[in-house]
């Protein structure tokens, strides 16, 4: 199992770049991920790629790296290349059931298959659960998760700049899957 995913506190600039950049469409799912439990200074990171199409990052990260604590209260940000699938939504939705004391500020650069119902459905309803702070991004921090999951010392120049257009056509999309119609 652990041989179908990549694991680390670091990832290479070179993945960084070219998974959370919204022009690119590859396969596989990157989640970078921050904790802090119970209000604490320390901050712990970490970064899961899947390869499996049928056990997914958010999954993985969830079944097979979180370990729970019962008595303190974690704060989980998610930095993800693409959004939840709908299965994936399922799979948060059941974990914060059993998890109460877990937050997740979840932030994504593109929207996996926005044109699926099923997909938009289960992201209005992650959306609205207790637990999830923060879903409606489709910008994270760019120049912060550079800094904070690339590796110190490692030279680059890096700039969202060339794709905000596509940040923000993503961002407004997000919004409007969110939005619970009124009709």
């Amino acid at each position: 199992l652990h041989s179908l995913f990549c694991f680390s506190m670091y990832i290479s600039k070179r993945a960084l770049r070219k998974h959370f950049d919204p022009r690119e469409y590859p396969p596989e799912t990157y989640l970078l991920c921050e904790l802090q439990w119970g209000g604490s200074d320390k901050v712990w990171q970490h970064w899961v790629r899947n390869y499996d199409y049928n056990y997914h990052a958010e999954e993985y990260f969830l079944q097979e790296i979180f370990e729970p604590r019962s008595y303190n209260i974690c704060d989980m940000t998610w930095y993800l290349s693409w959004s939840p699938c709908d299965s994936c939504c399922r799979v948060i939705r059941d974990f914060l059931e059993d998890q109460p004391n877990v937050n997740i500020d979840i932030h994504v650069a593109r929207l996996y298959y926005e044109e699926c119902e099923s997909n938009r459905s289960a992201l209005r309803e992650l959306n609205t659960l207790q637990g999830v702070n923060y879903l409606a991004s489709v910008s994270p921090d760019y120049i912060y998760c550079w800094d904070t999951f690339i590796q110190p010392g490692v030279n680059y120049h890096f700039s969202p700049r060339s794709f905000e257009s596509r940040i923000e056509r993503n961002r407004l999309k997000l919004e409007d899957i969110l939005r619970v119609s009124t009709l």
